[in-house]
């Protein structure tokens, strides 16, 4: 296999550190992934360097430039911005053995424009076969964060694990739990930008490791979908994750997990299973799971949030009054409208039942609706920053002591908007304001809005 010169073109300063070792008389090669992603077609973002250089000769070798030693697991050095490794072990086959993927294991030779591959990654790469090198059960004892690597590229491939390495992670699934939840975290969220996500969680599923990060999950194999669906749970966690654009990786997971309580919450109806609240349930295990596995307060509010709100709906019998309160209740959850109705949308398409999902026309009917009750001509509100008072108002002009009960008033005041949009004036809402305090103070301590002026 041949690859051309101009393949690495973009990357000319990476070309020059190469030629420049070289020229030194070091073995040095273009490894690992920019082989790869040229060989599949896709853009090569970077060029790593390996060579039989030490360390202390590279930064000896371009002394004067921007270098910079970051190695820890093995020694490394970042030439201009262009990393250089020493290879790991007395030679470059060495080196590629103790890579972890066969198409991961392959260099190019800079002079002869050859793929080194001792592993046949290249035969890989095109049956789209996900494969460790040599032995498996040494590639992850290695680093077990190899199991999940390998689980993502199949979803990027896409393609499938190779039956050996498949056996091997079934073996040391275990071995997942001795990594970093910053590094589970990292590459669940590559595995969300892959082609076909739903391979991610299939492969963590035939190779034992759902059960150690998602274990709810599993009790959705194979069940009964209800009278809704055509498909298991399962089937339809997964054809609604693969319906999300990979733009947004955190919606997909979200997706993911959206019916992950429904196995728990089953109830039989009149015309078959049900799920009663099953969006509630799953929203508190969702978070759960995603704290466990190192994700951020504000990654986990979006996922969790999408689960606790996919059930909401909006078709031609929703009132105008309804989309209010569901904005309302979004605005609330700091989830923005447009990923939500995605994560609908996507719910929709993974009915077999519904056959394609939404329509064209049910969808704008969505969009619609929604950009009536946002559109700046409307004097309504779904959040309190969309009313036409505020906190000081009520503090200054209705005499609402400052505190919590500001906040609660304005609450109030807000519900009532959502209710009658036609209120949102300033002495309309100020009045109403007094009229809460005044019906407050007739009331017994514990049941008051707001203290007594």
């Amino acid at each position: 296999m041949r690859i051309e010169r101009e393949a690495f073109s973009a990357h000319a300063t990476a070309l020059n550190v190469l030629a420049r070792l070289r020229r030194e008389g070091f073995q040095a090669v273009v490894a690992g992934g920019a082989v790869r992603d040229c060989l599949l077609g896709h853009p090569v973002r970077e060029l790593d360097i390996a060579t039989e250089a030490a360390a202390h000769e590279i930064v000896a070798l371009f002394n004067g430039r921007r270098v910079e030693e970051v190695g820890r697991s093995f020694p490394l050095v970042l030439v201009d911005g262009v990393e250089v490794a020493t290879f790991r072990g007395d030679s470059l086959k060495e080196d590629l053995l103790r890579r972890d993927l066969t198409f991961n294991a392959m260099a190019w030779c800079p002079e002869t424009l050859t793929v080194i591959d001792p592993w046949g990654g290249v035969d890989d790469l095109a049956a789209r076969v996900v494969r460790f090198t040599g032995d498996p059960l040494a590639r992850i004892e290695e680093d077990p964060l190899r199991l999940l690597r390998a689980a993502r590229f199949v979803a990027e491939l896409p393609g499938s694990m190779a039956e050996t390495s498949l056996g091997a992670m079934r073996e040391r699934a275990d071995a997942v739990n001795g990594v970093a939840p910053e590094r589970i975290h990292h590459e669940i969220l590559k595995a969300m930008a892959g082609e076909t996500p739903s391979l991610f969680f299939e492969t963590l599923r035939k190779g034992g490791l759902l059960v150690y990060l998602f274990p709810e999950m599993l009790k959705s194999v194979g069940h009964d979908g209800g009278f809704h669906h055509d498909e298991t749970v399962w089937e339809h966690m997964m054809m609604a994750t693969d319906a999300i654009s990979p733009k947004f990786p955190l919606l997909r997971l979200a997706m993911a997990l959206h019916d992950v309580a429904k196995p728990q919450c089953v109830d039989m109806g009149k015309n078959g299973i049900r799920f009663l609240d099953h969006e509630k349930k799953g929203e508190p295990l969702v978070d759960d799971y995603l704290e466990r596995l190192g994700f951020s307060n504000h990654q986990r509010a979006f996922v969790s949030k999408i689960v606790r709100h996919h059930m909401r709906r909006i078709d031609a019998d929703t009132t105008p009054k309804a989309v209010r309160r569901i904005l309302r209740d979004l605005n609330d959850s700091d989830l923005p409208w447009r990923d939500w109705m995605r994560g609908v949308i996507a719910d929709g398409k993974a009915n077999r039942k519904k056959k394609g999902g939404y329509s064209l026309a049910e969808i704008r009917l969505m969009v619609r609706a929604v950009y009536t009750e946002t559109s700046p001509k409307q004097k309504g509100a779904f959040s309190l920053a969309h009313l036409a008072v505020s906190g000081h108002d009520l503090i200054t002009q209705v005499g609402i002591p400052q505190g919590p009960q500001v906040g609660i008033v304005l609450k109030a005041l807000l519900d009532k908007v959502i209710e009658t949009p036609e209120l949102n004036e300033k002495e309309a809402l100020l009045k109403e304001a007094a009229k809460l305090s005044e019906m407050d103070q007739s009331m017994p301590p514990a049941a008051r809005v707001a203290k007594p002026r």
